[in-house]
């Protein structure tokens, strides 16, 4: 039965006695539909006995409907009549299986196919039967979405959480933005053989004690002496452990590369996001013996800018070490920008003085907003002991959970002589400087 031929059904009847309807003739039709079946496997002939096994559940249905029908003031005869929306069968049983024989030997010889038909019983109680057609659900276009041509997707997918990730696994890989190795750029960075000593030594020439002197023909001359102090300190050590399981090698070698990677680039920043403190710790503040009041003399400095705040930081560099120039100003980014933009008082943009040409501008995000850092950074020294050390192995409980442990390793050191220090000079910011040179 048709969901029209229900809905038919239930306007007329009711939708209970629709439903009990329903329910006897799905049983009569299964039995109906094996009873066809078996006929044709018999090339129409039947046995006696399976022909009063099926007429006697073909009775029993009918009686059953009939019965149900009555109930609801409509007969039989006006049910059949909705049944199928088409009138009663007027053919015997082997009369309709004798004009469909073609037909079904062309679906039994192909295996496969079907051949529907509906038996009824007669005015006189006899049981006839007609072929069917069973309406079938119109095609669709085929889509990979649903709507096209009115259908559904033709594909669907049913896949685990684990295997949609590893469909992705060669998919293109976009890294965080990271800082750079900019520290080692700008200071003494020396390569050191890793099985040299395991540790870093250097003198530092002390304070003389007496000194030359302009002398007569036959006068005693004074007597100098040179000082030194050895000093050392040990390396240290960057160092990151990363754990991966071999089901993630497989899966993913191109993540696995990616991490290596970025982890090798990760430990490399480290070792500069630390040196640069120490670096700021170890210069020398600026007018630490009042530089200031001789930079700025006795009339004072007008209208004072960034730029007058780096000069004033060079020329205490250049006093204190008898000329070594400074050759990087370090400040943060933004503050960089902002000084490429200063204008003068008509609107113009005003270009850095010649006296700081000799200075590279260094701007970096991890550098305060009004911090200022000028000198010859080449006197701090940074020391690597050999390259990057990788090691794979299994950590703790790694074996047993199928996984492996990466662990890198920077050794290093970094230091400035105490008599270099006078080399790099710390603001600590504009703001500061600016009020000491303003007149």
């Amino acid at each position: 039965m048709t969901q029209e031929e229900l809905n038919a059904l239930q306007v007329k009847v009711g939708a209970d006695a629709a439903a009990a309807i329903k329910k006897e003739l799905e049983a009569y039709d299964v039995k109906m539909k094996a009873f066809a079946t078996e006929v044709a496997k018999q090339n129409g002939g039947i046995t006696e006995a399976q022909f009063t096994e099926y007429k006697k559940s073909a009775e029993s249905a009918i009686e059953a409907v009939k019965t149900i029908a009555e109930k609801q003031g409509t007969t039989l005869a006006e049910v059949a009549l909705k049944l199928g929306n088409a009138s009663e069968g007027k053919k015997s049983i082997a009369q309709t299986l004798k004009d469909d024989e073609e037909a079904l030997r062309k679906v039994y010889d192909n295996g496969v196919g079907t051949k529907t038909y509906m038996v009824q019983f007669n005015a006189q109680g006899q049981p006839v039967m007609k072929a069917v057609e069973l309406t079938n659900k119109t095609a669709g276009t085929i889509g990979t979405i649903d709507g096209i041509g009115g259908g559904v997707s033709s594909i669907t997918q049913s896949l685990d959480a684990a295997t949609l990730l590893r469909v992705g696994a060669g998919a293109m890989i976009n890294n965080q933005y990271r800082n750079t190795s900019w520290v080692f750029d700008l200071v003494n960075t020396i390569s050191a053989d890793f099985n040299a000593t395991p540790f870093v030594m250097w003198f530092d020439e002390q304070a003389k004690d007496g000194a030359s002197a302009t002398t007569t023909e036959g006068a005693t001359k004074p007597a100098t002496q040179y000082k030194y102090q050895l000093k050392s300190a040990t390396y240290k050590k960057e160092a990151t452990l990363i754990g991966m399981t071999q089901e993630f090698q497989m899966d993913f070698g191109q993540l696995e590369s990616n991490i290596l990677n970025v982890g090798r680039i990760d430990v490399i920043n480290r070792v500069n996001q630390a040196i640069l403190p120490d670096i700021i710790a170890n210069a020398t503040a600026y007018n630490a013996n009042g530089e200031a009041a001789a930079f700025k003399g006795t009339d004072g400095i007008a209208n004072v800018n960034e730029f007058d705040v780096i000069a004033a930081m060079a020329a205490q560099v250049e006093n204190a070490t008898f000329g070594a120039k400074a050759n990087a100003a370090v400040m943060g980014t933004n503050k960089k920008y902002r000084m490429g933009i200063i204008k003068n008082t008509q609107g113009a943009y005003l270009n850095p003085p010649d006296v700081l040409a000799g200075i590279g501008f260094v701007g970096n995000p991890t550098m305060g907003a009004d911090a200022i850092l000028v000198g010859d950074l080449k006197q701090y020294n940074v020391i690597l002991r050999g390259g990057l050390i990788v090691k794979v192995g299994y950590n703790g409980n790694d074996f047993g959970n199928n996984a492996f442990s990466i662990v890198m390793e920077q050794y290093y050191f970094n230091y400035i002589s105490t008599i270099r220090k006078v080399a790099i000079v710390s603001g600590s910011d504009f703001a500061t400087v600016k009020a000491l040179i303003t007149s």
